[in-house]
């Protein structure tokens, strides 16, 4: 969404507010899409395991609703 900078200071905050969300929300592909956070506080792992965790819950729940003949 592009925004207008209307000041400096304006400027500035939009700026840090996109840092914000590139390094804290926005998946990277080439981090397993994870966050930059996630890897600076070494959350890899558990962020992984509960994917797939939800993934497997996802998989059998797609099974039973189309095997429930």
């Amino acid at each position: 969404m592009r925004k207008s900078l209307i000041d400096l200071d304006d400027a500035r905050k939009q700026i840090n507010e996109f840092i914000e969300y590139y390094n804290t929300r926005r998946l990277h592909s080439s981090l397993f899409y994870l966050t930059p956070d996630d890897f600076l506080n070494d959350r890899i792992t558990e962020k992984l395991e509960t994917r797939n965790i939800k993934l497997q819950s996802a998989k059998k729940t797609r099974y039973e609703v189309q095997n429930v003949n």
